[in-house]
């Protein structure tokens, strides 16, 4: 009897562990998707021609904890304060900031001509962040591009900036390319041609 007592008490320990084990998985999980941490430090960047208003029409991804981080030394505003971005109580000075560090940090030339970013907008989605920008009228559909996108290279040694950009050629056909830009490699050099 003594031995199904403890093979019972085995069991509901392992019960327990197992038991643990998920709830602990559940609980990082649910951090995870509340954003409130993350281990590594990362943006998307999509440019894209638009032949029809011959514009670039951009939106850079990136996580609100780091944007946040980034205005504040941008702005050089004060460690503690709070910009509550996509809140009610949104520091008033948030999208001109946004558009002042876009800027300086995602700087781009088509055909050797320098783009000027306009506001378009941005939304706010629990841990990530859609900053929408456009280009001023181009003359024409941008072959040789010139990227550099340093965004919180500042802040985080171990940034990774992705930049998508999508054009086309002389005759009209689509072309595209991605470029993964580091603190050692911000800027990107590309002849848009046709991929097959």
């Amino acid at each position: 009897m003594p031995e199904a007592d403890t093979t019972i008490e085995k069991a509901s320990t392992n019960q327990r562990r197992v038991l643990w084990a998920f709830a602990s998985i559940a609980v990082c999980t649910v951090i995870s998707a509340m954003g409130i941490s993350h281990d590594f430090h990362f943006s998307r960047t999509d440019v894209r021609w638009n032949p029809e208003s011959h514009t670039l029409q951009t939106t850079l991804r990136v996580f609100t904890d780091d944007l946040e981080l980034a205005m504040k030394n941008h702005g050089e505003l004060e460690e503690g304060f709070v910009l509550w971005l996509g809140e009610e109580r949104e520091w008033a000075e948030s999208d001109a900031t946004l558009l002042d560090w876009s800027r300086a940090h995602l700087q781009v030339w088509v055909d050797s001509v320098p783009v000027t970013w306009q506001w378009v907008g941005k939304e706010v989605e629990l841990d990530v962040s859609y900053l929408y920008l456009e280009s001023q009228p181009l003359d024409v559909g941008p072959k040789l591009w010139q990227v550099t996108h340093s965004g919180m290279f500042k802040e985080y040694a171990d940034q990774v900036n992705e930049v998508q950009l999508q054009g086309t050629t002389l005759s009209g056909k689509p072309c595209d390319r991605r470029e993964m830009l580091s603190f050692g490699e911000p800027e990107l050099v590309w002849t848009c041609k046709h991929s097959k």
